[in-house]
């Protein structure tokens, strides 16, 4: 898939209209999604190192995997005294980012002790653009004095950063300059104003050197065609980074930091670590500095019904949309159909029980149209087909009476049914009896990933099912009680095709339940219209199983043998984790092959699991003190 670049002039026009409010920023997705803004005069645990700058320095999104700057890759180089935060703005220069509002919303989240690392030039030097020019001489430093005295009047410390140098070699292969008098201005800025100095320009165009005019071809945005697939062209870039550049450049950055004592010791605890950069980096699903669309939903707001806020999402829309549901119930049947990617449904409750997304259609439920039943797909409370979804904060339920309508012949009632590819749910709740949850994908053999984080889902008879491949980390999974002594349901029926290697993980999560004793099953092999081809793959690894997990906890489906399907455990604790002859094992050397980044990163490296953690420079800093 190519590269979602939306045009600078767009993205400038929109954030000159919300300058001066605090916006919602990126989705990494602490950010964007959070229910409230964050609270600039709450204190923090740690400084924060902001970084603002142009396209060398800033943080790129998931589609535009690997591409990075070096801010990016800063935070990898971090013990853990500190964070980073990378606001730089791909196309600014030290006028339109100002200009912007940028820099005033960068200042309003600063707090005294945090560092501000200021690196703009390249745009600086497009004198022929009256939005982004400025002169070295005077108007480069007037604009550049604002960080320092924004910075200095917020209690912050702010650094002097030069442009990184092009790959620009003469035909001797002799690096060559390539900012003109911009550098220069920077430096004298420095010493007229006392602000610590990183020249980055000169300690860049040393390593170019070193490197060659080959060797720089792997620190820069030089891919062959089909290496990755956001690139499938290809691209031959002189001025931005592969992963490895933007963590080369970084290390300057932070050696100079070190060096110089601007930074404590101990700041940069790895800066000569053995970083694989492309795995370790953490690429949001949009840029920090990307401003969300943003729906309100609930009495006295915009929208009553979620479907409404929903419709009116612009079809083919690269922007996020988040939507903010208000507490109560919403009984609507919920579609987001493929043509509406990025959306977000955020509950803005204390729990996620105070936003229910409710119905009650099941299989056997006639449509109002005559045209026959709903059919299990059908049958959803919600169905989602954009990708890059997210849901946050909320519960998703199927409330069909199945007591009440025995005599129905259908009763599998979903409450959840996804394909959207790059999908993550946080703390979502999902309600239902037989067939809770539908991980899905749009056709057989095609690949869709979601990553269920820190959420609960009940149910009794596969009530995890389908062919998607899903994650589930630090989920708990209870199995209904259906009074039964001996059989009280399965938790899995997944329905992978043979060329997708990973279906379902579960990873250290608690499967329980009230049920009794040795009365449910992992899982059996769903084969949809008796597809061969259609092999269930799941691992329930380092995870607690409660006493209600059957000693043999696999278990046969329409004549289809467990035994042929691809069932495993891996570490499990709990009074139903015993092993018996009738539970593979995964063999320990296989464990590294089955991990939470391998089921999800597919061929374009896809790590919603490194989002929050110390990677991730794209979230804005508002954690309260202990």
């Amino acid at each position: 898939m190519a590269a979602i670049q939306p045009s600078r002039r767009s993205v400038l026009a929109t954030l000159a209209l919300t300058a001066g409010s605090v916006a919602l920023s990126g989705t990494s997705m602490a950010s964007a999604l959070a229910q409230t803004s964050p609270d600039p005069t709450k204190p923090r645990t740690k400084p924060v190192i902001f970084v603002v700058g142009d396209s060398t320095s800033s943080a790129y999104q998931q589609s535009e995997r690997p591409r990075a700057g070096w801010g990016q890759a800063l935070p990898l180089l971090l013990g853990p005294q500190a964070t980073v935060f990378d606001y730089a703005w791909s196309g600014a220069s030290s006028k339109s980012f100002a200009d912007a509002g940028l820099l005033d919303r960068v200042l309003t989240l600063m707090q005294p002790g945090d560092y501000l690392l200021i690196s703009f030039g390249h745009n600086d030097e497009k004198v022929s653009d009256p939005s982004r020019g400025t002169l070295p001489g005077s108007t480069y430093k007037e604009y550049l004095g604002r960080y320092i005295d924004g910075a200095r009047a917020r209690g912050g410390k702010p650094v002097l950063v030069t442009s990184v140098e092009r790959r620009r070699f003469d035909s001797f292969g002799t690096a060559q300059d390539s900012h003109g008098a911009y550098p220069q201005a920077v430096r004298d800025l420095a010493a007229a104003t006392g602000t610590p100095l990183v020249d980055l320009t000169v300690s860049s165009k040393e390593l170019w050197q070193k490197l060659g005019p080959e060797g720089t071809k792997r620190q820069f945005l030089f891919l062959a065609p089909g290496e990755h697939p956001q690139y499938p062209q290809g691209s031959e870039d002189n001025t931005h980074f592969q992963a490895a550049g933007a963590l080369s450049v970084a290390r300057l950055v932070a050696r100079e930091l070190q060096q110089k004592e601007i930074a404590p010791p101990g700041y940069f605890l790895n800066i000569d670590a053995g970083t694989d950069p492309l795995m370790a980096m953490f690429w949001p699903s949009e840029r920090p500095v990307d401003v969300p669309r943003t729906l309100d939903v609930g009495p006295g707001k915009a929208f009553a019904t979620v479907q409404a806020a929903v419709d009116s999402i612009p079809s083919g829309s690269t922007q996020r949309t988040v939507i903010r549901i208000q507490p109560g119930t919403y009984r609507e049947a919920l579609r987001v159909p493929a043509n509406k990617p990025r959306v977000s449904l955020v509950g803005q409750g204390s729990r996620p029980e105070d936003v229910l997304l409710v119905f009650n259609n099941a299989s056997g439920t006639p449509k109002p149209d005559g045209s026959g039943n709903y059919g299990t797909s059908g049958s959803a409370s919600v169905r989602i087909d954009g990708p890059d979804f997210v849901a946050r904060n909320l519960t998703i339920s199927n409330d069909f009476d199945e007591a009440a309508n025995m005599g129905m012949k259908d009763r599998q009632a979903v409450a959840l049914h996804i394909t959207a590819d790059r999908s993550v749910l946080s703390q979502v709740r999902l309600l239902g009896n037989q067939d809770t949850l539908l991980v899905n994908s749009p056709g057989a053999g095609v690949p869709a990933r979601f990553y269920f984080d820190r959420c609960y889902v009940e149910g009794d008879v596969d009530f995890i099912f389908g062919r998607g491949t899903a994650v589930f980390s630090a989920c708990e999974i209870k199995s209904l009680d259906r009074g039964s002594t001996t059989n009280n349901g399965y938790v899995t029926a997944g329905s992978q095709d043979l060329s997708i290697k990973y279906g379902y993980l579960f990873d250290q999560c608690r499967l329980v339940s009230d049920a009794a004793r040795d009365s449910v099953h992992l899982g059996r092999p769903w084969h949809p219209s008796g597809d061969p081809k259609a092999v269930a793959q799941v691992l329930v690894r380092d995870s607690w199983l409660g006493a209600h997990i059957s000693g043999s906890p696999w278990t046969d489906m329409s004549g289809f043998s467990w035994r042929e399907a691809r069932f495993h455990e891996y570490n499990n604790r709990g009074p139903g984790a015993q092993v018996t002859p009738d539970r593979p094992q995964l063999p320990g050397p296989e464990a590294g092959n089955y991990t939470v980044r391998n089921y999800l990163q597919g061929t374009d490296g896809w790590a919603p699991q490194l989002e929050g953690t110390t990677a991730d420079c794209s979230v804005v800093p508002s954690a309260p003190a202990a």
